[in-house]
């Protein structure tokens, strides 16, 4: 049994491995980390469900694509909430809705007990919500979800999910039919970077500076919703934390730039109009310049530097759940081409830069150092600005920035 003839074909999501009735496929990585899954001859029985499975591969339009049937920009009115989310805050607000009604969530955490390793969580207490808040761009681990939602939903529990199109689809093929209790979140997705890269990013981080890192936020809104990342570290037994702007860092830089997906983010088909999910969320990026008039300073509704999300409503479940939050939330009408206009992986994938593969050629020689000193030398004296605008706040970077173009 062959699954994926080029490792462009193959998103590993790992919906083959949870549908295995022997258990004989495991997911395993390449030298750039990417994971794929490999069948073990001997427990293999030749069934096909592995291939039946795979969404990815289908030819034929997903039976579960829908049409988005109406969009807004919104953001909790909850400040804890917000204040823990990339954005406004969208999903933590359903996932609130969900545990509240003795319903379970499924998210992507970053765990700091397993070396920072990204893996899909079962979250049935409010306490724990905020392990699955906030941006990761990192592939998440599935191992055994598709099959813990499925027996949550054969007990009758309310489950949402979340992950990228990719897995959401993935759970849609394993489960093999609809669920009325079932709410499925599928985030736009520029593509996602390999647990590995990222993880000797931080062991690179810690030889450097002789630290212990305990946890990294891409997203970190003490100074407003942007880009800019932080991360806390161990010091001479002392915990700190240091902010952290994206050009200064190689790794964020590089994945910003699509430089170290998997393979088959640049042939995404889920990257179109057709969503996968009840409800799509992401960041309203652009709203400044697409729907201003929402924004407090011209006399609406929502605090830019506290983060926007836009929701795109894509069936008529997902329509009911947002009705029922709606008096926890602040939100207004927009529309898809608004809110895709600078979320381009609405409407396609991401395209491959020409030195992508390159780039993956030296990490693979020479590892994560040659990297970052790729990175430094090719920016040079650019660095000295990128530091300014690291001290510089929010507003000032902006100002700062329409001056440079300029």
């Amino acid at each position: 049994m062959k699954l994926f003839m080029n490792k462009k074909d193959c998103c590993g999501c790992a919906a083959c491995g949870n549908i295995c009735p022997k258990s004989a496929i495991t997911m395993e990585k390449d030298e750039i980390g990417q994971y794929f899954p490999r069948i073990n001859d001997t427990l293999c029985i030749d069934c096909g469900a592995c291939k039946r499975v795979c969404d990815f591969q289908r030819k034929d339009e997903n039976q579960f694509g829908h049409q988005v049937l109406s969009a807004y920009g919104a953001a909790s009115k909850n400040e804890s909430l917000i204040k823990k989310s990339a954005s406004g805050g969208m999903f933590a607000q359903l996932a609130e809705f969900f545990l509240e009604k003795g319903g379970v969530v499924y998210g992507a955490a970053m765990l700091q007990e397993d070396k920072l390793r990204v893996k899909h969580i079962r979250v049935e207490d409010q306490t724990q919500l905020y392990l699955i808040q906030g941006s990761k761009y990192i592939q998440s681990d599935t191992c055994d979800t598709y099959q813990k939602v499925k027996q949550d939903l054969a007990k009758g529990r309310q489950v949402l999910f979340s992950g990228t199109p990719c897995q959401a689809a993935a759970l849609r093929s394993f489960l093999k039919r609809d669920y009325e209790n079932l709410i499925v979140v599928d985030i736009v997705c520029h593509g996602v970077s390999t647990a590995q890269i990222f993880q000797d990013y931080i062991s690179f981080l810690e030889k450097k500076k002789n630290i212990k890192i305990t946890n990294f936020a891409f997203r970190d809104k003490s100074v407003g919703w942007g880009l800019d990342a932080k991360y806390e570290y161990l010091k001479k037994s002392k915990l700190k934390t240091q902010r952290l702007y994206y050009k200064l860092s190689s790794f964020y830089n590089y994945y910003l730039k699509a430089s170290t997906y998997r393979e088959n983010c640049y042939h995404c088909k889920y990257a179109c109009p057709s969503r996968i999910g009840d409800i799509t969320l992401g960041d309203f990026w652009g709203v400044e310049k697409n729907q201003p008039d929402c924004l407090r300073e011209n006399g609406g509704i929502f605090d830019e530097k506290k983060g926007i999300s836009f929701c795109l409503v894509n069936s008529q479940r997902g329509a009911e759940l947002f009705e029922k939050i709606s008096p926890k939330i602040n939100y207004v009408d927009s529309d898809f081409e608004t809110i895709s206009m600078q979320n381009g992986n609405l409407l396609k994938p991401t395209t491959m830069p020409p030195s992508r593969n390159e780039l993956m050629d030296l990490y693979k020689q020479n590892g994560y150092e040659a990297v970052d000193r790729l990175y430094w030398k090719k920016i040079g004296y650019k660095k000295i600005y990128y530091f300014i605008l690291a001290k510089a706040p929010r507003d000032l970077k902006k100002k700062i920035r329409i001056l440079v173009k300029k």
